[in-house]
């Protein structure tokens, strides 16, 4: 064998091509080529490999012993470029692949983000959807350490540079009561109301940002909680809230799970401060990957289908997290 890094595809198919029709002209008109071109590129290819190919006798054509083993090994590696090509052409269209979000447990619960992404594993069934749930500040730090490819957070209040966002779903804190509580029947109410009972809290060090949410809630009534006990995930509190452990404030957005023995209160304040959201940060320069981009399309268009909104042509908030 003398020059076989030098074999090239187009030798490789051109020698497939003669070997199944035994034939130079019907090869070369199968390969839409003039013969002499061809039969230059078999020459060249039997002059890098060190053997002869094809015998000739006048018009026919055979394959030499050599060129009978190493047919199929030519088939064989024109087989593995059209697998490398196709599964390029997939990832292109965002038809394979991995695509990692890292998510807050709540999205469990947000209608636009079950939506889009059951559709997206309807619409793209060959890629690889993989969720990391933790809290926020481990979503955000997974992102910016490229572990994955999106984050779903709650609104955070710090800058992210580099960062942009989705809106997925609005919400807002509510108090939650066990059933039979005395303030179960009242349409809001006021935390200076309930500031002696004991609250159900998530717990501090987790630093997650629905706990500096409800943190900055009492803040803003001038108020401290009497937290009787902290629970690591909003159903675990509402769990503990309907047995009667305390009372707790909690995103609506887990009302939908419809716990027994619990009632919803909308908090006595300007509801600039219980109004809450649920984002989808991604990197700017992820706009131009396929996967990230095409998951983000389906979350704005189910978001928007949420609020009876028409999104003729999809677009994304590019607008920096405040």
């Amino acid at each position: 064998m003398k020059n076989l890094d030098q074999i090239s595809l187009r030798q490789l198919r051109c020698f497939v091509t003669v070997a199944e029709e035994l034939h130079f002209r019907r090869a070369a008109e199968r390969l839409n080529m003039r013969q002499p071109p061809l039969t230059q590129r078999i020459q060249a290819m039997e002059k890098d490999l060190g053997v002869e190919l094809f015998r000739r006798h006048g018009r026919l054509v055979e394959l030499t012993e050599a060129g009978r083993l190493v047919l199929p090994e030519a088939r064989g590696a024109l087989a593995q470029i059209d697998r490398v090509r196709d599964a390029a052409r997939r990832a292109e269209r965002a038809e394979a692949g991995t695509l990692r979000i890292a998510v807050v447990i709540s999205a469990s619960f947000v209608p636009a983000f079950n939506e889009a992404t059951r559709a997206f594993r309807q619409d793209c069934p060959g890629v690889a959807l993989e969720l990391t749930w933790t809290v926020s500040t481990g979503c955000i730090q997974a992102l910016r350490q490229r572990r994955v490819d999106l984050a779903l957070v709650r609104r955070v209040s710090q800058h992210l540079d580099g960062l942009s966002y989705l809106t997925v779903a609005h919400d807002r804190l509510m108090l939650v009561l066990p059933a039979n509580h005395p303030k179960a029947d009242a349409d809001r109410i006021a935390l200076s109301d309930l500031v002696e009972e004991r609250f159900v809290l998530f717990p501090p060090e987790k630093r997650s940002a629905i706990y500096g949410h409800i943190i900055e809630v009492w803040a803003r009534a001038g108020l401290t909680p009497r937290i009787g006990q902290v629970a690591d995930n909003g159903l675990t509190i509402l769990a503990l809230v309907a047995a009667g452990f305390g009372i707790a404030i909690l995103p609506s957005t887990l009302a939908s799970l419809h716990m027994p023995n619990v009632a919803w209160k909308p908090i006595d304040m300007d509801e600039r401060w219980t109004s809450s959201s649920l984002i989808m940060l991604y990197r700017k320069e992820s706009l131009g990957d396929n996967l990230p981009s095409r998951f983000l399309h389906y979350v704005e268009h189910c978001f928007a289908a949420s609020h009876d909104e028409a999104p003729a042509a999809p677009r994304l908030d590019l607008a920096p997290v405040e």
